[in-house]
Formats: structure tokens, sequence, C-alpha cells
């Protein structure tokens, strides 16, 4: 059934990525479609009166490809997905083959405005160019680098000169953002720099002269998570990096180096055991929801029972340090959209580990105000004290 709904201004009907439940029909007020950015919002377009939205789930779609926000009080009409498409498929074929037409036309063109749109966003490292230039330094120095020692099939190294001209000539990529997307990964310890004298100019200062690829199957597992992830639509929220979740997978890494894997590279460990080691290390007990917020971010824990009735925990080592690395990348990501450069000389400050005080989340350490019943985090339930 249809329901009549009133948006406040300034409040978000969806997001972007999220999955397409219902249908609105605009009756009054106006609503600004728009890409959502950490700095600034990217619009798209402002639809009106007797304007839809949400349309495009009758072409295959099923999640927002934009945000959503009322501009002025909005009322809409909202209408289930479902009852939507009934409705349509229940009018004659002609106007089903129209309307579903337009629909199509609709979408690509939106696609197109995004498309615009994202081109002239002024950010350093835009979200729709991150694989393409992650990608044309993989391939600029794989294609044209040489390997320094024919055992280590995973180091590249190339002048300088020669990785801008052909990642410029062939893929079009800026020298510049080049340069900081490979200072990133000499920031990460995955690339170094030799820098030297130029040669038209032996007497001036030290310029970048040779790029030392450390890791290629980590920059090309990166661009290639990226690029899946970004174009399979209601997937946002992989590639948006958390802080907590790092530290987990960073405490798995470091638990696993005490344990042999076996021949399929996954390491057993005692449930009982990882349990004490997050208490310990991060004031932190394990549940549930931890693992499911994990694998909301594509990681993925096996939990067995042995035969004693023991549980263990099982994981692809390999796989755990791979997402470290694309993860330290989108963070680093996230830091050079907002300074717009890579600040090689930035401080790691290390905060201490602490365990929960009377005003934190007793399982993620999120500090809580004091009457808060729910954690803000997690979600996690605080269990109300005896006065």
């Amino acid at each position: 059934m249809s329901a009549i709904k009133v948006f406040k201004k300034g409040e978000i009907l969806f997001k972007e990525n999220d999955k397409i439940t219902n249908v609105y029909v605009i009756q009054s007020g106006s609503v600004n479609i728009c890409l959502q950015r950490p700095k600034k919002n990217i619009d798209i377009a402002t639809l009106g009166n007797a304007q839809v939205l949400g349309e495009s789930c009758l072409i295959g779609s099923t999640s927002h490809s934009f945000t959503a926000i009322a501009i002025l009080e909005t009322k809409c009409v909202e209408l289930p997905v479902e009852i939507y498409k009934q409705q349509v498929e229940s009018a004659p074929q002609i106007l089903k083959v129209i309307f579903k037409s337009v629909v199509e036309r609709i979408k690509q063109l939106t696609q197109e405005v995004r498309s615009v749109k994202m081109e002239k966003d002024s950010s350093p490292c835009p979200e729709d160019q991150v694989a393409k230039i992650f990608g044309s330094l993989f391939h600029a120095m794989t294609h044209k680098g040489q390997q320094p020692d024919e055992k280590e099939k995973n180091k590249y190294t190339i002048e300088w000169s020669l990785l801008k001209q052909y990642a410029q000539r062939i893929f079009s990529e800026s020298p510049k953002r080049l340069e900081q997307a490979a200072t990133l990964l000499v920031k990460i310890k995955l690339a170094t720099f030799e820098m030297g004298k130029a040669p038209d100019n032996p007497e001036g200062p030290d310029e970048l002269q040779r790029v030392n690829l450390l890791d290629a199957e980590a920059v090309e597992s990166f661009f290639e998570f990226y690029q899946y992830y970004y174009f399979k639509g209601g997937k946002g929220e992989i590639l948006k990096p958390d802080d907590q979740c790092i530290n987990w997978i960073n405490e798995f890494v470091e638990l696993s180096g005490k344990f042999e894997a076996d021949r399929y590279g996954v390491v057993t460990l005692e449930y009982q055991k990882v349990i004490e080691h997050f208490q310990n290390e991060l004031g932190l007990t394990l549940k549930p929801d931890h693992f499911s917020r994990l694998e909301q971010k594509g990681v993925f824990v096996k939990r067995a029972t042995k035969a004693d009735g023991s549980i263990v925990l099982q994981f692809e080592v390999k796989e755990f340090k791979n997402t470290l690395k694309i993860w330290k990348i989108l963070k680093e990501i996230e830091k050079w959209n907002e300074k717009g450069f890579i600040d090689l000389n930035e401080q790691t400050i290390n905060k201490p580990k602490k365990k929960a005080s009377g005003h934190a989340c007793p399982q993620c350490e999120n500090e809580l105000p004091v009457a808060a019943k729910f954690c803000s985090e997690c979600g996690f339930k605080i269990e109300a004290k005896a006065s």
C-alpha cells in the first residue's frame, strides 16, 4: 500500500548504494539528488512536483546510484517497489514499453550527468578515478619497468621520467597525481624513491629519479578490489575503511604469526586463546557481532568445532594481510583528499590501548555519554548500573 510521507528540510530520503525498497512520487517540495563526498556534495539535479525517485527498479536496478536530500519540506507518495511494478505491469502493453523506455533513457542521462560532474570533482583523488590512477601506475611499472632480481617476481624498478611519460600517453594520467600515488605507496612501504641530480642540472637540488615498486601484487590487488566494489551496486560500504576493523585484523595477523598455517595458507586458532588475546591487548570481549562486522567488510573468519567439542577459528593469513594493505591505501587516500597531498613527514600516533571505563562501550571502547543506552558505534546495549 502507498503512504504519504513528509521529509523535513535537510532530511535524507535515501543514500547512494542503498537498496531500492520504495518509489517516491513528489507531491510538493523539492529534492536534490547528489553524490555525498567528505568535503562537499556533488549535485546532479533538483527534482520537484510530480517527479519520481527510484523508478529505475523497473529496468533491473537494485540500488540507488545517488543520494536524495529534501531541500525544502517535501511531501511524497511512498510506494513499495513490488506494488509499483505490479501497477506498471497491469498497464496496456504499449504503455509498458514506452514507460520502460523512458526510464532507461532517464537512467542513461543521469549516468552521463554523473560522469560529467565527477570529472569536474576537484578532489586530488576522486572516487571514480582511484582504480585508474593505481592501475596506470601498476601497468606502467610492470610493462616498462625492470625486475632487479629474476627471483623476485613481485618487484620492479623504473626511471621516473619513463613512468610518467608512459602513464600520461597511454592512460592520460596526470604526472602530478601519479607522483602523489607513488608517494602514497612509499609512505606505507610498498615502494621506495631514489633521488639524485638531474643530468642537465648537476649543481641543482636532488630530484626524483627512479621508483622501486616492492609489492606489485598488493597494488594490483588494490585497484582490482576497488574497481570491483566501486562499480558494483550496494557494495560501497566495503570501500570505507574502519579503524576498529583494522585493529582487529591486525591482532588476528599478529596471532597467526605464532602458529603454522596449513598447505592452503589457513591458520587454526583456539577460540578461547583468541578471546583472551583480544581481552588482554584491546580490552575487548569478542562477540558474534564483531565477526558480522568484519563480514560486512568482506573479511571472513570461520568457526569450527573439533571432535573434542572445543571451538577453533580459521582464516587465510595471506587474505588478511592483503586486506590490511588495501585498507591502509584507502586510509591514505582519505588523508590525501583532506590535505591535498601525501605527507611523508606525518607522525603516526599510536593511541594507547585502554580498558573500558564507566563511560565507554565495553565491546568496542567507543566513548559514550553517561546516560547512553546503546553504543553509537557498534550498537551494543549498555546495561544500566544500579545506583
